[in-house]
């Protein structure tokens, strides 16, 4: 293959399978790298943007793919089918895994600016503790350039003012460190990727929540339209509560690293685990459904609406589980209200399983006094009510 800046309708022909601001951004000539075996007759094209390889057309030049990722162990290869796994995997000594991401996009209504207003107004008590929100300058553009954790919130511009003419970001420090933020991973003419993070010591605050707050209203005050890729449920779970919808998922190969060991949360507030579950095939995660479900018998703990986000992206081995949970049997009222409350909406529909229905009928119908009590019996009509 060789690098090519000539995109004709061919090659862009090749990426129609693909819904991605990266490719759009590439194809404006403003950020990627675009490979090709032939310009004139293209069988094979790959765009390089950053750590992601968007793979079009017919698999082949897998050594030359696995050298453009060469010393990106973050690396994420986006196929246009999935042939592609097995002839990469073989260049890499079976390295990669197959893991699910996620695209979300502006609601059809558009935004709630009232909403991302109030969720801004979580900063006030943060600033009790010393923390407060900046827009990335040129202080603050350094700083993250020298940052591990942060480096993505800048990586994609070449200086300052290449940033300041068609970026922006915005952050939190704490005592005068930045530990949360927003910026523009990459641009093109109608919006911006968004990228989003948080240092490990500063997690499950709600920093990144205000920081993404404050980016969307200025996009919108631009005229941008904000997209983000979240790479497992904990961001989708974010994105949800900023207004975002799912607009797809799609399949992705990254390298198997030391975090892809299964360890199921450590305690309630362990969010790091979800996010390392929520990158195993189904077939790893499956085994460990139970345990999973365990985690959402109390949904004040900041882990359970996580759990039950990776739930519901897993219905097809989730659902054989929740008919014994729902029984007359079963006496942990509280887990049932949850799973009827907080699961089962999240997967748009009646359950495919029937007994599931026949067992939320019987609690709206006939439960017994305990489901009574914990209110079970209201949690089940009103889901049977949004059903019809």
């Amino acid at each position: 293959m060789k690098k090519t800046e000539m995109i004709n309708d061919k090659i862009r022909a090749l990426f129609d399978c693909f819904d991605d601001s990266m490719i759009f951004s590439c194809f404006e000539g403003v950020y990627g790298e675009l490979w090709c075996d032939d310009e004139s007759d293209p069988k094979t094209a790959v765009i390089v943007s950053g750590d992601f390889h968007y793979l079009a057309g017919e698999p082949a030049f897998a050594e030359q793919i696995m050298a453009f990722a060469k010393d990106k162990p973050h690396a994420v290869f986006v196929p246009s089918c999935d042939e592609w796994f097995d002839l990469l995997n073989a260049q890499c000594a079976n390295a990669l895994i197959k893991v699910e991401r996620y695209h979300m996009r502006a609601p059809e209504e558009g935004f709630d600016r009232q909403r991302l207003k109030e969720i801004l107004k979580g900063l006030r008590p943060l600033r009790l503790y010393g923390c407060d929100l900046f827009p990335i300058g040129k202080k603050e553009f350094e700083k993250c350039r020298e940052s591990n954790w942060a480096y993505s919130f800048v990586s994609n511009f070449s200086d300052y003012n290449e940033f300041e003419q068609h970026g922006f970001g915005f952050v939190i420090k704490h005592m005068g460190r930045i530990v949360s933020g927003t910026s523009t991973y990459c641009y093109y003419s109608e919006g911006v990727e968004v990228e989003v993070s948080t240092d490990e010591e500063y997690r499950m605050r709600g920093l990144a929540k205000v920081t993404a707050a404050k980016f969307i209203l200025e996009c919108l005050d631009r005229g941008l339209k904000p997209n983000w890729d979240a790479r497992n449920m904990a961001s989708v779970s974010i994105a949800k509560k900023l207004g975002f919808a799912l607009h797809d998922t799609y399949t992705a190969y990254e390298f198997k690293t030391s975090e892809e060991v299964v360890k199921m949360p450590k305690d309630k507030f362990d969010s790091e685990a979800v996010e390392r579950l929520s990158r195993l095939e189904e077939n790893l995660l499956e085994p460990l459904i139970p345990q999973l479900l365990e985690w959402i018998q109390d949904m004040n703990w900041p882990v359970a609406q996580l759990v039950c986000d990776l739930l519901a992206a897993h219905r097809k081995i989730t659902e054989p589980h929740l008919p014994a949970l729902l029984k007359a049997e079963q006496t942990d009222e509280i887990w049932k209200y949850n799973i009827i409350k907080y699961l089962l909406p999240l997967w748009n529909g009646c359950p495919n399983d029937d007994r599931i229905t026949s067992e939320i009928v019987r609690i709206a119908e006939h439960p017994t006094e305990s489901e009574k009590q914990e209110l079970v019996d209201e949690a089940a009509k009103a889901y049977l009510d949004d059903l019809v």
